[in-house]
């Protein structure tokens, strides 16, 4: 296995598991409720509103990548959601499923069911 492949997934891992800390110790804090109050109330300050839509607008685009990529349009969007819901506590695991089904293939990771080891579809 190449060096770049276990240091992405090692970089997976431990992101999740930062992520996972941080998300465990804020809902314990503050709860579930009021997760959707803060993301909207920080939209009222000019720096919270540029980083929360910048943030908004990378987990769209993620997400209509995981779409693109699935198997199938319905688990796609299955995926999709989860994506935009969860955030990166679902992408994280997600990537690194992805890399270890494609043995490290970043083609198959990057095109999923439309990599074709034959050329373009």
């Amino acid at each position: 296995m190449k060096t770049g492949m276990i240091v992405l997934r090692l970089t997976l891992v431990t992101g999740w598991v930062v992520l996972l800390g941080i998300t465990l110790h804020a809902v314990a804090e503050r709860g579930l409720i009021e997760a959707p109050y803060v993301f909207l109330g920080d939209l009222t300050h000019p720096w919270r509103a540029q980083f929360n839509t910048d943030f908004s607008l990378n987990l769209l685009l993620i997400a209509a990548w995981v779409v693109y990529r699935a198997r199938s349009w319905r688990l796609g969007l299955v995926w999709g959601f989860l994506t935009l819901m969860m955030g990166a506590l679902f992408t994280l695991p997600y990537l690194l499923v992805v890399t270890l089904r494609a043995h490290g293939d970043m083609r198959v990771v990057l095109l999923g069911r439309h990599y074709s080891p034959r050329g373009p579809r």
